[in-house]
């Protein structure tokens, strides 16, 4: 009978070791399912991430080309002003240095006229440069 118990004892022991295997492996099947449902919502959430920043990115990127053109554009303003403003310096220089020449008679400038650079009712001549009225601009 010892040999009975033994036996019994020995079966219930391999029992029990099952029992904690079975219950070791459930667990670690139901970790591994909360470890897979974490790492799907990580994935997610990193999408999620990615989708916004290349939105945000692309919205970054037309408002730099936006501003690039306009910058471009009023660039080309600016360079076409300072042509024109060396131009009209030039032209300057060359009617104040006619205008140096011409002897007015104070008695021909008009008083409180409404159009200051129509100097008489007599027509004055004036002599330019040839570029003085060139279309370059």
């Amino acid at each position: 009978m010892v040999k009975h118990g033994s036996s019994s004892s020995s079966e219930g022991d391999a029992l029990l070791v099952d029992e904690k295997k079975r219950k070791r492996m459930l667990s670690n099947r139901e970790s591994a399912r909360r470890s897979r449902k974490r790492r799907e919502e990580h994935i997610k959430d990193l999408n999620s991430q990615i989708t916004f920043f290349r939105n945000n990115n692309s919205e970054i990127a037309k408002k730099v080309n936006s501003v690039s053109q306009k910058f471009m554009a009023v660039e080309l303003e600016n360079q076409r002003l300072t042509r024109v403003r060396d131009e009209l310096t030039k032209r300057l220089e060359s009617l104040e240095i006619v205008s140096s020449y011409v002897c007015v008679n104070p008695e021909d400038l008009p008083q409180h006229n409404s159009q200051p650079w129509i100097l008489s009712n007599k027509s004055v001549p004036l002599m330019a440069s040839v570029g003085t009225f060139s279309a370059a601009l």
